[in-house]
């Protein structure tokens, strides 16, 4: 595996780190392959799930918001964006508990978090940056 890490440039690697993105860990569960790995994450930026909670909060549609964060949250587990995966896991348990204030509390930091993630996927080699 770690042959394949070295394939992605040390620039992509650090900037994805940063993000407290595991690429490792992500790696493994895509059998090593980093080409496979990088299209994912530039199709993620195409996911409108995090657009959809948004969407949920201004027409306080609290079934719509709990869809689209726990579909943000199990895609966020597949490609390794942890903190973006537990800031949506807290997010999705608030609505499990029909707490929409907790919910709402919860979202700053998933969108602080989606935002960090997006940023660092523009700012790959051949991507964005």
């Amino acid at each position: 595996m770690e042959r394949e890490v070295q394939r992605m440039t040390d620039k992509t690697l650090a900037v994805l780190r940063a993000a407290s993105i595991d690429v490792e860990g992500t790696l493994a569960r895509f059998c090593g392959n980093s080409a496979l790995y990088e299209k994912f994450l530039v199709k993620f930026l195409q996911d409108d799930n995090f657009e959809k909670i948004g969407e949920a909060i201004r027409a306080s549609d609290s079934q719509m918001m709990q869809m689209a964060a726990h579909t943000l949250k199990g895609v966020s587990g597949n490609l390794g964006f942890t903190d973006l995966m537990a800031a949506c896991a807290e997010m999705v348990s608030q609505l499990r508990q029909t707490n929409m204030e907790g919910a709402l509390a919860a979202y700053p930091r998933v969108r602080e978090t989606y935002e960090t993630v997006c940023e660092a996927i523009n700012s790959m080699e051949g991507i964005g940056g």
